[in-house]
């Protein structure tokens, strides 16, 4: 018996209720948003053509069911499952990973690595730089006092970070205000290179108590910019240049999540 068959059967055996759920999700599915790639060369994940089309279905999915963008934990679970669909190798579930990474991926082509993933609903996002309000946690932040310390300390930890993870994978989801329903996705991968820049940075930069660091990378001199946020003991990444990154794809929802 094939799947479309044995689906059918199974809706035969539902409830009113539960057929005109599922007929609400088959809506959502039937529409998904429409992919658009905007690399010049296929990435790691374009590569796999079935992976983006699996995880639109997913958006789709989502919001069949929800008004809010899809972020934080449905993110990454949509993630996982887009790659578990195209046979990646992935952790599995709550499984112990290393700090700083959310999860391992290893694409067909033996691409990917530890990824760190990151997801952001913010109003007005911008079109040329990315914000991550909170790279990790640093609770010595609060507690250094020299800028010596400070620097030592910063530099110890993007080097660890350097080394566990290989890129940060983040979903935008760019709305308008005040509406939830986003009308646009895009996937940005940040490499973590951009963070070993501050090895170079002189022990005068790291004066200011939260000091704002300059990220040279690939010829551009400020890629990015590393604040160390004293008050809430946290490292924000600013300004982070898309032309620094890949984007991997862009998911157009148009006026259809205006139709629920």
């Amino acid at each position: 018996m094939g799947d479309s068959e044995s689906l059918r059967r199974k809706i035969d055996d539902l409830s009113p209720m539960g057929v005109r759920f599922v007929a609400r999700m088959v809506n959502s599915l039937s529409d998904p948003p429409q992919a658009q790639g905007s690399a010049s060369q296929p990435t790691w994940i374009t590569a796999e053509p079935d992976w983006i089309e699996y995880f639109g279905l997913l958006v789709s999915a989502h919001h069949g069911l929800a008004v809010d963008a899809l972020k934080e934990t449905g993110f990454e679970n949509a993630f996982r499952d887009a790659c578990e669909a195209v046979g990646w190798s992935v952790d599995p579930p709550a499984s112990a990973t290393r700090r700083f990474v959310d999860m391992n991926v290893q694409a067909s082509d033996g691409r990917g690595g530890g990824l760190s993933l990151k997801s952001t609903a913010a109003q007005r996002l911008s079109k040329s730089t990315v914000h991550i309000s909170k790279l990790t946690e640093a609770a010595w932040i609060q507690d250094v006092r020299s800028a010596r310390d400070r620097r030592t300390r910063t530099l110890g930890l993007f080097e660890e970070y350097c080394a566990a993870v290989d890129a940060i994978v983040m979903l935008r989801a760019f709305r308008d205000d005040p509406q939830p329903i986003p009308h646009r996705y895009q996937m940005v991968e940040i490499p973590s290179a951009i963070f070993k820049s501050p090895q170079s940075l002189p022990q005068s930069d790291f004066e200011a108590d939260g000091p704002t660091l300059d990220c040279p990378f690939q010829g551009d001199p400020v890629a990015a910019r590393v604040s160390l946020d004293r008050s809430d003991a946290k490292v924000t990444i600013k300004r982070i240049k898309l032309s620094a990154c890949a984007i991997h794809q862009e998911w157009n929802l148009g006026d259809r999540r205006l139709s629920r």
